[in-house]
């Protein structure tokens, strides 16, 4: 069966964000449900470098205001960089694609 077509999958904002720790992608999973519990988010990218953690969050457009607000006072999460498309908050966080091996 077909994909819906790019209209019918509806609009959506990437949000990138810093954790002021080191945390695994099990543990940022936890701590952004407990802050973004009522809304409904994806965490596609999780990176740690041994000080703080980077994350890309995906909301859909109607969810993103109030998100990114509730983000914006999250004590252990700062919000850096939104958009509507992942490669313009993976540059601004300054990670790079992951590349996937095909099989």
């Amino acid at each position: 069966m077909a994909s819906p077509s790019k209209a019918a999958r509806g609009k959506h904002r990437w949000i990138g964000a810093i954790v002021d720790r080191p945390i695994n992608r099990e543990s940022c999973q936890e701590l952004i449900s407990v802050i973004l519990g009522m809304y409904d988010f994806r965490l596609f990218d999780c990176y740690s470098d041994g000080f703080s953690t980077k994350v890309i969050i995906k909301v859909s457009l109607g969810n993103y205001f109030p998100a990114r607000e509730i983000l914006s006072n999250a004590p252990d999460i700062e919000p850096v960089s939104s958009s509507g498309k992942i490669r313009l908050v993976r540059e601004k966080l300054g990670l790079k694609k992951k590349i996937r091996k095909k099989k």
